[in-house]
């Protein structure tokens, strides 16, 4: 139910209340909703893959080559998924600086995992669908960099100090 939970609060952001509810969760929650979400969303492009399989392969080639498809390509799109966030939060905390919001960078990181559900959604269907990459990525940062703005915006910002 945490999954579910989390899929449909992260599909309401920017919405107030989703964000605080999202920001609740741990960051363990947050990685195993981003694992989850990554095995759905990737599972076609795997299943593909060993539809298309070369019959000429030997046995043991075969099966070295479901080994790398089923183990090795999952931890790969998780390796990626990780640092991409862990950078796209980077991005989050300088127009956190700049919009002058009291957010720490564990709050970031966790609402730019949730806020990215949506672009990668998005970005699936458009690669099945047969859009090119960079229209695809360019909608994936435009979409991103709106919820992120918009998220932050809602924080309230720092007290600036007062000179006695």
């Amino acid at each position: 139910m945490g999954f579910i939970d989390s899929l449909i609060n992260s599909l309401r952001l920017p919405k107030k209340e989703a964000m605080f509810r999202l920001n609740r969760k741990g960051m363990t929650n947050t990685i195993v909703y981003l694992f989850m979400l990554l095995a759905i969303l990737f599972l076609p492009d795997m299943i593909r893959t060993i539809k298309n399989l070369d019959t000429n392969l030997t046995e043991v080639s075969r099966g070295q080559y479901l080994v790398q498809v089923m183990v090795f390509y999952p931890l790969f799109i998780i390796f990626l998924i990780l640092i991409g966030v862990s950078i796209l939060a980077g991005g989050a905390l300088l127009l956190r600086k700049v919009l002058g919001r009291k957010m720490t960078y564990q709050q970031l990181w966790k609402l730019t995992a949730y806020a990215a559900t949506l672009p990668l959604i998005l970005s699936v269907v458009l690669k099945n669908i047969a859009i090119p990459d960079g229209v695809s990525a360019l909608l994936f940062f435009a979409i991103f960099s709106l919820l992120m703005y918009r998220m932050i915006t809602i924080y309230p910002k720092k007290p600036t100090k007062r000179l006695s």
